[in-house]
């Protein structure tokens, strides 16, 4: 028990230690927080939606917007005041969509326009180049490492070609689907997983099937101008994509874009028809948040949207884009609720992991620091006993 008998030289040591010890541990905390200098920081978070899905992001007639996007804006703010930042974020309109060289993918985000975008976003497209440029677009932007939904690939067809293609052994599945001509858009996952899959797929065609220069115009309405003129058999998209064209259309923009009725009622379906199921061959897609890789906040934003995707309070808006996608119910506008009107969540487990007192380093670190003071205590008490010792020796 010698060793909880202090002298008062080591009680000295004792108490200096353990005054300055939390300090440390404070300001190695606040560090972790505070990664980034204040100034690095972006004045606003503009948000890109995209509403080529309105399962994921679409604009209602009040201009607000609806589906999963709008509920992620909501819960990115609040994570923002969670964290202390008074950073505004700001929806914007995404204008390149299917739009060719003139207006290529992402062109918001590597032009600064937007911080962010949310949509129907694959992180398979890092494997693509910039239309513009021909650089690989993993230089200019990333992903969040979290995404809020798989999907594959299905085709927009007529019943009767759909029927059919049901109806046939799977043995001979190959050659039919072979020998279909399926339109598919450039510059898109779905073409590159195609290519990939060309033994397979032979019939595919490519849209425009000329290079256009300086294509203004929504490319895919001369494919499916060509479908419904049954010039062509299908049509190729991500299967939620696909579901907005069926049940809802298209809704025209003059001089960009034809308004076009929802193809359910042209007698058109998607194949495969059952739920979760995707053309053979092709791999699945996720999807997550893109953000702009070339600013020096950007890993910071990435960590933020990873933390957003985890909250539970998203889980129900990412189960409305599967059942959406699987033919359900019409998503219902989400309530345009200000953040500020917003009741603060209870911290849930998945926020334990946001906090930085409860960070397996920082606990690791404080552990350390604790055991290296106690073991230097002993350690001095070691050596007062030994001099003591050996003064009474000499006396």
């Amino acid at each position: 028990m010698a060793f909880f008998q202090p002298q008062k030289e080591s009680f000295k040591f004792l108490i200096t230690t353990f005054f300055i010890s939390p300090i440390c541990f404070l300001i190695s905390c606040k560090s972790q927080v505070d990664s980034l200098p204040q100034e690095s920081y972006p004045k606003q978070i503009r948000v890109g939606i995209r509403t080529t899905s309105s399962g994921i992001g679409s604009k209602n007639k009040d201009g607000s917007y609806g589906g999963f996007c709008a509920e992620f804006l909501k819960t990115l703010e609040h994570e923002l005041s969670r964290q202390n930042r008074q950073i505004p974020v700001i929806p914007k309109d995404i204008s390149n969509q299917y739009r060719g060289k003139a207006y290529p993918r992402y062109s918001g985000l590597t032009a600064e326009k937007i911080e962010m975008e949310c949509g129907p976003n694959s992180t398979f497209t890092l494997k693509l180049r910039d239309r513009q440029d021909n650089q690989l677009l993993k230089s200019k932007i990333l992903f969040s490492k979290k995404s809020f939904h798989t999907t594959g690939i299905k085709l927009l067809l007529n019943k009767k070609t759909a029927v059919e293609l049901e109806n046939t052994p799977e043995n001979q599945l190959e050659k039919k689907l072979s020998a279909l001509s399926i339109a598919v858009i450039r510059g898109t996952t779905t073409l590159q997983q195609f290519r990939k899959n060309g033994n397979y797929y032979d019939g595919y065609v490519p849209y425009p099937k000329i290079k256009q220069k300086n294509q203004k115009l929504d490319i895919r309405d001369l494919a499916l101008d060509d479908l419904e003129k049954g010039e062509i058999k299908a049509f190729a998209s991500d299967a939620i994509i696909l579901r907005t064209l069926l049940e809802e259309g298209i809704q025209g923009k003059s001089g960009y874009r034809k308004s076009r009725q929802p193809f359910k009622n042209k007698n058109y379906v998607m194949y495969p028809q059952a739920p979760n199921t995707y053309l053979p061959k092709l791999k699945k897609q996720q999807y997550a948040i893109a953000i702009n890789k070339n600013t020096d906040y950007a890993k910071w934003l990435r960590e933020t949207a990873d933390k957003v995707l985890e909250k539970p309070s998203l889980n129900q808006a990412k189960q409305d884009i599967q059942k959406y996608e699987n033919g359900g119910d019409i998503l219902s506008p989400v309530p345009q609720t200000l953040l500020s009107e917003k009741p603060r969540e209870k911290p849930s487990k998945s926020d334990k992991g946001n906090n930085p007192f409860l960070d397996p380093g920082v606990i690791t670190a404080f552990i350390t620091a604790v055991s290296t003071i106690l073991v230097g205590y002993w350690q001095y008490g070691r050596r007062n006993k030994a001099k003591s010792g050996s003064e009474e020796v000499k006396g």
